[in-house]
């Protein structure tokens, strides 16, 4: 939800419309039977003050909506449920792996959310209400925010992929040129920072699916546990890709000693030609009586001739013994 004010509220109907409540009848709002929904900015001063006033609310959950502790987990208390959640980053300029936390307090009467970041899915679900298609009820409210964390996991998950497939083609060009546009260190961090929070968040939700108040319909039941199979099928496919670009920067690091060891095969056998060439036109070229040719008219082709017969020898010795 995009934060214009720290403190923010949503009276839901039956219709999924949306009605604004003032500030200043939040808690009415919250002690009422109808259903309300009061997003938080839990890093402002306000938002503390507020919560600290707000008395019929337990002092366990006040502490874990402003919690920095942003680890998924789930737990019930009382008649109610608190979760905490990681939705990938898609705000614009961010990296997806850079997971936003949200914190949800919810039961039959009110639901509270709060977090210091825009997360997407926040919105969706406001956007939902304003057009009177959002949840009617905390159960299909925690059920929605879930699958659409799952849904923009997907896409997250499904790029992850698609920047794997490119650099195994990139790795199996065969043309010379092996570098990867993509490196494969940000890949697989990438891979291994979204399984960090994937993995407790799955862990979260089986918790909530075991341990759940009776309000809980069963049809929410029913798409938590279509989004659970999701985040099951993203830590594997997760696993997939990390394991995958392992066996990339395997497949890279060889093809590099491939090459370095053909370079350095091609050098080996220019000092081999060059080697005797350069004993000879030192000896000649030392300062001394006697040089063969020093006072011949033709000693100087003489040389050139005999240099290159001898190169001639040592490639055709190179070819002979398949050396080269």
């Amino acid at each position: 939800m995009t934060i214009e004010h720290p403190i923010q509220a949503i009276r839901l109907t039956r219709a999924g419309g949306e009605i604004g409540i003032e500030n200043g009848l939040l808690t009415e709002a919250i002690e009422s039977d109808e259903l309300c929904w009061i997003h938080l900015d839990y890093s402002h001063p306000a938002v503390r003050e507020w919560l600290d006033e707000l008395a019929s609310l337990d002092s366990i959950i006040k502490s874990n909506l402003t919690d920095d502790d942003t680890r998924p987990r789930s737990f019930t208390h009382q008649n109610g449920i608190f979760l905490s959640l990681r939705g990938v980053n898609l705000n614009p300029g961010s990296d997806p792996e850079d997971m936003i936390a949200v914190r949800l307090w919810a039961d039959e009467r009110c639901i509270i959310t709060s977090n210091r970041r825009r997360l997407l899915s926040l919105d969706d679900i406001r956007a939902g209400l304003l057009g009177g298609r959002g949840p009617n009820s905390a159960g299909g409210f925690i059920s929605l925010l879930v699958e659409l964390l799952a849904v923009r996991a997907e896409t997250v998950i499904e790029q992850l992929e698609e920047q794997l497939d490119l650099l195994e083609d990139d790795l199996n060009k065969g043309d010379g040129d092996i570098e990867p546009r993509i490196p494969l260190s940000d890949l697989r961090r990438q891979a291994i920072r979204l399984r960090r929070f994937f993995s407790p968040q799955r862990q979260a939700l089986e918790h909530l699916l075991n341990d759940h108040p009776r309000w809980l319909g069963k049809g929410d039941l029913l798409l938590l546990r279509e989004s659970l199979n999701q985040f099951n099928r993203y830590i594997e496919e997760l696993d997939a890709v990390r394991d995958m670009a392992v066996v990339a920067q395997e497949e890279l690091l060889g093809k590099l000693s491939e090459v370095l060891n053909k370079r350095m095969y091609t050098l080996s056998l220019v000092a081999t030609i060059f080697l005797p060439l350069g004993f000879l036109t030192g000896l000649l070229g030392i300062n001394v009586g006697g040089i063969p040719g020093a006072n011949s008219p033709y000693g100087f082709l003489l040389i050139c001739l005999g240099i290159g017969a001898i190169v001639f020898c040592l490639i055709a010795l190179l070819k002979i013994k398949k050396w080269f």
